[in-house]
């Protein structure tokens, strides 16, 4: 085989292992463009901006948090992603969804994510769910039918 060709195919090889490293990987640090404006609207009962917080360092991983603000009196949407780049920190993330969920008693979700659960309490709601090394944290600070959150949880899921 001549030279340009072993060339040739390594480098084609080379591009097909980048493209597939960076296939699952869509989300680039902007957690407000996670959720499209017309659905946070549905949530929070009026048109909303997203402030985006600094990002953090987790346990293993790094946080991205956005905020939307409701109408005036009303508790705003919240957000983080968790990005996880140690496997063993993931595992206990994703162990650990069921907790720190508002009030009422965890219940699964089916179709959001790889494990989702949801609790609505006395002041808010949350759903809380895994797709790939992603852990994301969904609450608003009312209790509402969880229905609402969940069309946003998948949302979010499909954009991860």
């Amino acid at each position: 085989m001549p030279v340009t060709r072993v060339v040739l195919l390594i480098t084609l090889l080379a591009l097909a292992a980048t493209s597939a490293a960076s296939a699952g990987s869509r989300f680039a640090g902007n957690v407000c463009a996670l959720i499209p404006t017309k659905q946070v609207t549905r949530v929070v009962g009026s048109p909303s901006h997203c402030t985006k917080a600094p990002t953090t360092p987790g346990p293993g991983s790094t946080m991205y948090v956005g905020n939307w603000a409701g109408p005036a009196g009303s508790p705003p949407l919240q957000l983080t992603i968790s990005v996880y780049s140690d496997q063993g920190f993931l595992q206990l993330a994703k162990r650990n969804l069921k907790q720190g969920l508002p009030g009422g008693t965890p219940k699964s979700v089916a179709g959001i994510g790889s494990a989702a659960y949801e609790a609505s309490g006395a002041g808010s709601t949350g759903i809380h769910f895994s797709v790939g090394k992603y852990v994301a944290y969904l609450s608003l600070g009312k209790p509402r039918a969880t229905t609402s959150l969940e069309a946003l949880a998948k949302t979010i899921a499909a954009r991860l």
